[in-house]
Formats: C-alpha cells, sequence, structure tokens
C-alpha cells in the first residue's frame, strides 16, 4: 500500500475513535501486533498489509475506497439481528440500553431524534405502559408465536426484559436530546391501544384506562421538558436531571425515527431504523455528515415549543391530550368483554 494512502487510513481511524481510547492500543488490539510494530505502521516506516488494511477498516467501518481517493457510492452498516423471539428481544433491548450508557458519559453529545413515533424511552417510565408496548412490538410486529392468541397481561413479558426497560428510561432522561414531532407523532399508540381494546386483547376496560392514564402522565412529563428545556428526573418526575432538551413542531414533514448521535468532537453515529424497531448503524463520514445537515434543516424548518413559544407549545399538548381524552371516552362507552 502507498504509504500515503497508509498515512490517511490511520487519520481517519483516529478521527472515529473515542478520545479516550489510544490509537496505538487499538491497532495492537486489532493486528495483535507488539505497540512497536504498531507505531512503525502508524508512522509509516513500515508498510501494511491488505489483510491489515482489510481488518482495521472492518474495525473503524471506514471504506479502503475513500481512503485510496476514489469514488465510492457505498457506506458500511452494522446491523442489528432481528426479532424473532423473546431472547432476541432481550439481547435487542440490551444492547440499546448499553447504547444509551455509553452515550450518556460523553462530554457534550447530542441525541437527535426525529420522532415518527413518541420515543420508545418515554414509555418504559410507567409499567403497564411499558408493558403493553414490548406486547405489541412481539405480537404486531414480529409474530411471536409464544404469545399467538393471548390476551394481554403483565405476566407475559418477561421481568427481565421490563427491567431493561425501566433502565433505558434512566438513562434515558441523563442523555442531552433534540426531538422533532409532528401531529402524526402520538398517532400510531393511539390507534394501537384503540386497535387493541375494541379486538379485545386486553384483559379488561379498567386495563384499558390504566394504560390511558399512564398515555397522559407520558405526555405530562414531556411537557415539563419543554416547558423546562431540561429532562424529566427518572424516578422522581417532579424535578429534573442535568440534561438538556429541546422539542421542535414540524408543521409538514412526517418524521421517520431516525436517530443521529453526536458523540462531541466531530464524531457522529446515524442509527437507521428498519423491519420494525430494528435499527442498522453507521459511522461512514459521508453519510453521518449528510444526515446532520438534513437534522439541522428540519430544525431550522421547525417551531421550538420548548422553553419558549408558550402558545405553540400548549396549543400542541392541548391537542394530543384531547386524542387521549378521546380514547378514554370511547373506552368508557363501549365494552368488547360483554
Amino acid at each position: 500500500m502507498n504509504t500515503n494512502f497508509q498515512l490517511i487510513l490511520f487519520e481517519r481511524i483516529k478521527g472515529q475513535l473515542d478520545p479516550k481510547l489510544s490509537l496505538v492500543d487499538v491497532v495492537a488490539d486489532v493486528l495483535q501486533l507488539s505497540q512497536d510494530a504498531c507505531y512503525r505502521r502508524i508512522r509509516g516506516a513500515t508498510l501494511i498489509s491488505f489483510d491489515e488494511a482489510v481488518a482495521l477498516a472492518q474495525y473503524a467501518r471506514i471504506s479502503l475506497n475513500e481512503v485510496a481517493g476514489q469514488a465510492d457510492t457505498t457506506a458500511i452498516f452494522e446491523q442489528w439481528p432481528i426479532i424473532k423471539s423473546w431472547d432476541d428481544c432481550y439481547r435487542y433491548m440490551q444492547r440499546s440500553l448499553e447504547t444509551l450508557e455509553r452515550l450518556k458519559t460523553i462530554k457534550g453529545h447530542t441525541f437527535y431524534y426525529l420522532a415518527k413515533d413518541i420515543p420508545v424511552f418515554y414509555h418504559f417510565a410507567f409499567p403497564k405502559l411499558a408493558a403493553f408496548k414490548l406486547y405489541v412490538w412481539m405480537k404486531s410486529v414480529y409474530d411471536v408465536q409464544k404469545i399467538d392468541g393471548q390476551n394481554y397481561n403483565m405476566a407475559m413479558i418477561p421481568d427481565s426484559i421490563l427491567e431493561l426497560a425501566r433502565q433505558q428510561w434512566a438513562a434515558y432522561s441523563q442523555i442531552n436530546a433534540v426531538e422533532i414531532w409532528n401531529d402524526t407523532t402520538v398517532t400510531s399508540l393511539i390507534r394501537q391501544l384503540e386497535y387493541y381494546y375494541e379486538a379485545g386483547l386486553l384483559e379488561s376496560k379498567e386495563e384499558a384506562l390504566e394504560i390511558c392514564e399512564q398515555f397522559h402522565a407520558m405526555m405530562k412529563n414531556i411537557y415539563k421538558q419543554a416547558l423546562q428545556g431540561s429532562k424529566v428526573h427518572a424516578s422522581n418526575h417532579e424535578v429534573f436531571s442535568a440534561a438538556s432538551y429541546a422539542m421542535y413542531f414540524h408543521e409538514i414533514l412526517i418524521m421517520d425515527n431516525t436517530v443521529l448521535a453526536d458523540l462531541g468532537d466531530g464524531r457522529l453515529a446515524y442509527f437507521l431504523p428498519y423491519a420494525g424497531v430494528n435499527y442498522i448503524s453507521t459511522t461512514d463520514p459521508k453519510v453521518v455528515t449528510e444526515v446532520r445537515d438534513f437534522v439541522q434543516a428540519q430544525a431550522r424548518k421547525s417551531a421550538l415549543i420548548s422553553d419558549v413559544s408558550e402558545k405553540d407549545r400548549n396549543r400542541f399538548f392541548i391537542r394530543i391530550r384531547n386524542q387521549i381524552d378521546q380514547l378514554r371516552e370511547k373506552i368508557k362507552k363501549t365494552d368488547p368483554f360483554m
């Protein structure tokens, strides 16, 4: 490999690393070489082999074509396995928690969420709402046969998964977030509750109303965040955490649950939803830069309704409250269990 390209490769790898990590330590770990041998490669005194270049590029998810200065229309994504069972669901929840836990420790981080649906972490602050959301995932999205034909009940959701959900909420409450919502963001949860109740898939009318109450409490938390410009504390919803919160309202664009994590020092990670709640992710510089520009453009086209714009904020949340109230009244007046 040309030495210039080799130096470019190492510069690209360094740019992808957490600042706390040492480039030579990472190279030594990937290539299973001594630090002295790695220093010689990093300086260009020793040429790296093709196999070594591939191993390093795979580790850092870098395209060698781009390093070589060739036009490249490809990007490397990391795939999260599709959920097909409760075990898969557990691993998905564990991996999501690990991602959130890492992010909250990074100084200057920001979590951008283009909310097609209410960010799921908010559901996880409320046990019945969390269990309902997980049940919808497993029955209606992934058609897990173990629960096919069974009515919803709290005991059906493994305690281990509910605990991971609770921990995700606790982590998200400590993460600086920028969320872009619109009037359709709450639609899916309202339709899910309405469908499951009318189909007799909930345990009772009382349980449906309890879920509605927790839905209302969740929106109250989000309203308080928008009012304060800070995240609600995980265990005491009457106080706030140190994490910042910005909420935007976009009148036109329907969001797609895109997530962009700003890791500080120019490092970005893009999480793209696919096949339900699954995500694929990339740190490809070209992709994340374009996504960052897109997210920032949508924020500029939106109205900031957190901390400021009291009239717009209240109108937005009143519309949501009215939808929840209408669903609650509909449940009170009907009874599919008779």
